[in-house]
Formats: C-alpha cells, sequence, structure tokens
C-alpha cells in the first residue's frame, strides 16, 4: 500500500485533490472531517473544551454544542491555545486513522488528507506528499468567501501553517490549482501515475 500525503495552507485547494483521488476510487482519510465529528458528536471532548474555554460552548437542556466560530477565534490567539486543543483532539484524530489504515490495507493506494502534514511531523508515515498551492491572491479570495472569516483570521491561520517556501524544502510533488479543476485534475493524475512507477518508498 503506497500512502500519499496531501496538504497545503488554506485556501490552496487540498479539498478538491482530496475529491479527485475519491473520483479515482482511491480511498482518503480526510483530517478536518474527523475532526468535525469530534467536536459535533463527542461529548467528553465538548466537555473538555467547555472547562477551557467556556465561551466556546453554547448549553441547552439537552445537550453543550460547540461554537465554532468562537472556539476558533479563541485557538487562533496563539500558539499555546492551539497545542491545547490539538493535545485533546489529535490523539482520537490519530487513532480513527489507525483504524482507517486498517481497513484500506487491501487498498494500492491511499490518501491522507492533512493540513498540519509538515507541522505535525505526520509526512514522515507517507511514501510520497502531494502539496497542493495556489497564487496569494487566489488563495486569499478563496478563503475570505468562507462564512464568518476576515482577513484578521486568514493571517492568523495562515501564520500557524509551515509557508510554502518551507514545505517545498521537503521535495513533495506540487499540485497547482491556479489553472482549474480540470487541469489540476490532469496534475493529479500524472503525479499518481508517476507513483505507482516508483512504487512504495519506506519499510
Amino acid at each position: 500500500m503506497i500512502i500519499i500525503g496531501i496538504t497545503g495552507s488554506i485556501g490552496m485547494g487540498k479539498t478538491t485533490v482530496s475529491n479527485m483521488f475519491k473520483i479515482l476510487k482511491i480511498p482518503v482519510f480526510d483530517s478536518d472531517q474527523k475532526v468535525r465529528e469530534i467536536l459535533e458528536k463527542n461529548h467528553n471532548i465538548i466537555e473538555k473544551i467547555s472547562k477551557i474555554w467556556p465561551d466556546s460552548v453554547l448549553s441547552n437542556q439537552k445537550q453543550k454544542k460547540i461554537n465554532k466560530e468562537a472556539l476558533s477565534n479563541n485557538i487562533f490567539k496563539s500558539k499555546e491555545e492551539r497545542k491545547k486543543l490539538e493535545k485533546i483532539i489529535h490523539p482520537l484524530v490519530n487513532e480513527e486513522k489507525i483504524l482507517f489504515l486498517k481497513n484500506s490495507k487491501n487498498s494500492p493506494i491511499i490518501g491522507l488528507d492533512t493540513p498540519l502534514l509538515y507541522e505535525t511531523g505526520m509526512d514522515k508515515n507517507c511514501d510520497y506528499v502531494f502539496l497542493v498551492n495556489t497564487s496569494k491572491k487566489n488563495q486569499k479570495k478563496r478563503v475570505l468567501m468562507r462564512p464568518n472569516m476576515t482577513e484578521k483570521k486568514f493571517e492568523l491561520i495562515n501564520n500557524s501553517q509551515w509557508s510554502f517556501k518551507k514545505k517545498i524544502k521537503k521535495n513533495p510533488f506540487i499540485i497547482n490549482t491556479s489553472l482549474g479543476k480540470t487541469i489540476t485534475f490532469f496534475i493529479v493524475i500524472f503525479y499518481l501515475f508517476r507513483v505507482k512507477i516508483r512504487g512504495k518508498k519506506n519499510g
């Protein structure tokens, strides 16, 4: 099984590339989706978050619910705040990833869609990395179209991730999404073909 990490800063088109993997019948583990599920359904995690950031949790008679906008505002105040949330959530995401790998062991290629792939050292678990990128102008335009997004929050999120210049030093395959989905799809197929020829790197 060849493991491909799919990563890129916010607004670069990482989800688009992951969906292209799925169109090609390649299983993809979506870290962001797992985080969303945990924040929505895991009552133990919600309780822990309510103790650290009380204003990030809405309470009613039936249950507590995460206010994602408030939580986002809290955790992007500083690196220390982000680390607190990562310490709570990442072990559960890792458990889900291990289960995904076990269930996908018969697949020749799988994808790990992970925004902080390099920042967390998860690139070491991958045979190859597809680094998704676009121009700063495109990135900013895409991100500011998202609900409840501001320029200040965009900058805070962007600054919490490695720069493109730092990431390319790791020698990933670069997927440029600036030219539209059709061209991006051809780039993805081309690099997947190269990966198949090269075969597995680790182990």
